[in-house]
């Protein structure tokens, strides 16, 4: 029980966290990366029953102290996201919904990702997961169901 609770403060901080999060100040080395050609990486999302999920924003997170952040971009009605990506770097991804965003323990969560991109490099298909769930159960902020397009 009690290891639950905590399990349970510590996702909520981790969301309370991720949704306040900002970009870090710029750095000589932050700006020699955003000089070079941005990396395109393009994928989709969908919930663990393999729907897509429309309308969740979606932000590359960068996995070094000067890689600069990119902005949010938002699902299409078939899940699909297309992000430009400073490079090189490493990324995890980071899921928002009605400006709330959560990391979740599940070995299936984007932020736990890795993917590695260079100047000018396009990397297709990558599939992140929607865990809905697992939001929920953390959550009000979360969708009643998998967002999609009317």
């Amino acid at each position: 029980m009690v290891k639950g609770l905590l399990r349970g403060f510590w996702i909520a901080a981790l969301a309370f966290h991720a949704a306040c999060a900002t970009a870090p100040k710029s750095t000589a080395a932050s700006r020699k990366i955003r000089a070079n050609a941005p990396a395109v990486v393009e994928g989709s999302v969908r919930d663990v029953g393999g729907r897509p999920a429309a309308g969740l924003r979606v932000r590359g997170i960068p996995r070094g102290a000067d890689i600069p952040w990119s902005p949010w971009t938002t699902t299409g009605c078939d899940g699909s996201f297309r992000l430009a990506l400073a490079a090189p770097g490493t990324y995890g991804f980071l899921l928002s919904w009605n400006a709330t965003a959560l990391i979740t323990p599940s070995a299936e969560d984007p932020a736990l990702l890795q993917i590695a991109v260079e100047p000018g490099e396009i990397v297709r298909g990558v599939e992140l997961v929607f865990l809905g769930l697992e939001w929920r159960r953390f959550t009000e902020a979360a969708p009643a169901d998998t967002p999609s397009c009317p």
